[in-house]
């Protein structure tokens, strides 16, 4: 049964209540507990608030900004099943479960009234915003270059930098190189620079030592792939759930996920790197993940990249990021399992319109284009949104299987 807004005291069991909040990292860039998103990703979060319906446990209660967005869900033919919704903030849940930890959310839930077994504690947050840093990556880089260097050679390289001129003398000693703020997500916060260290860099290399104290070097590499490797953390370990294959912009801005089969994944990455190679990582990330992180509880993924070296050999950089939180990855994962036919494949996407109507004309366009397809209540081909679109919609978040 799909609950709605209307049925919603009608359910038995509300066993948690999921938020979208993509403002997440830049809350914890901030790190102030009255930290306020700028007006686009409270747009995003509001007008992509029904995404969690897609990966939410059965029975758990999701939360819209607005009951008219699942009014347009509900002339959807095709919907997440055994959710509910609500567009009330109220604290009548013992677990919350957002994209994302940080301490602005747990502040909004503190005063809204919920029990605190419902968010992390002032100590357990301080200590998942510490290890959500982009120092908790570089130290798992090492790790895995001393475990497994020798069967996968050239893992590549990642610096945590603590001044100025530290930060200068790896740009110049580096003919093309990335800077990374600590704390930022989606292609934020990210410098690219080729030996030079300019006054607007240099201005930049300080703002970000003073408010995040490091700042992370890594070398440049001659990208061919990105992927990741995704896995829950619970009591009793580590899991790796899956492989996940996804796509950047010029800027490292995300842009899509495959959607499909772990096998065809598998197959395209041991094409490149070697079986061997790929069961190293599937072996030894766990139990160091579970290592350097033993108190997290939840999602996580490590973005990772195959690059071409100078003798143009396939090599990895097997930890460029750690999210630890939910990710896109993780919404393929649960929407290739979930929702798609066995031999089906395509991408699911999350895309942004600048102008009013443009999503709506888009979304027109696609309907007609790839009019969607199901077989035993899955999709087998086509174009479907996930998330409401009208006329005055920016951001979408959709698939097309092919």
């Amino acid at each position: 049964m799909v609950c709605t807004l209307k049925h919603l005291s009608l359910c038995p069991e509300m066993e948690a209540l999921y938020l979208f909040n993509p403002e997440n990292d830049m809350a914890l860039a901030c790190g102030d507990p009255y930290y306020m998103a700028p007006a686009s990703a409270r747009r995003m979060a509001a007008e992509l608030s029904v995404l969690p319906a897609w990966y939410a446990e059965q029975g758990g209660t999701v939360w819209l900004d607005s009951a008219l967005r699942m009014k347009t869900m509900e002339r959807q033919s095709f919907l997440p099943l055994s959710v509910n919704w609500t567009s009330e903030f109220l604290p009548i849940y013992n677990k919350v479960i957002p994209w994302g930890w940080n301490p602005s959310l747990v502040r909004r839930l503190q005063e809204a009234g919920f029990p605190d077994t419902a968010y992390p504690s002032v100590e357990r947050m301080k200590r998942i915003r510490q290890i959500s840093g982009r120092q908790t990556a570089v130290k798992v880089l090492r790790r895995l270059c001393r475990h497994i260097g020798g069967n996968i050679p050239t893992l590549g390289e990642a610096f945590v930098l603590s001044s100025t001129e530290e930060v200068k003398a790896f740009v110049l000693s580096h003919p093309r190189a990335l800077l990374k703020a600590p704390w930022s997500g989606s292609g934020r916060g990210i410098q690219y620079v080729s030996g030079s260290f300019t006054i607007p860099l240099e201005g930049w290399v300080r703002h970000i030592l003073t408010t995040q104290h490091e700042v992370i070097g890594e070398p440049f590499y001659d990208k061919l792939l990105d992927f990741a490797m995704e896995f829950c953390a619970g009591r009793q370990g580590v899991e790796f759930i899956g492989w996940s294959v996804f796509s950047t912009g010029l800027n490292g801005e995300y842009r899509g996920n495959y959607l499909g089969a772990q096998a065809y994944i598998e197959q395209l990455l041991g094409s490149k790197l070697g079986e061997e190679k790929l069961q190293s990582l599937k072996q030894e990330l766990p139990d160091m993940i579970a290592g350097i992180l033993p108190d997290y509880r939840g999602y996580l993924g490590i973005d990772m990249m195959i690059y071409s070296d100078s003798a143009g050999k396939y090599r990895v950089q097997p930890c460029l990021e750690i999210n630890l939180r939910y990710n896109m990855g993780i919404v393929a994962l649960m929407l290739s399992r979930r929702y798609l036919d066995e031999h089906a494949e395509g991408e699911f996407t999350v895309r942004y319109y600048a102008k009013a109507g443009e999503a709506w004309q888009e979304h027109r366009h696609l309907q007609q284009l790839y009019p969607a397809v199901y077989k035993n209540n899955r999709i087998k081909s086509g174009y479907l949104n996930l998330t409401p679109v009208n006329e005055a919609t920016h951001f979408v978040a959709s698939l097309i299987c092919y």
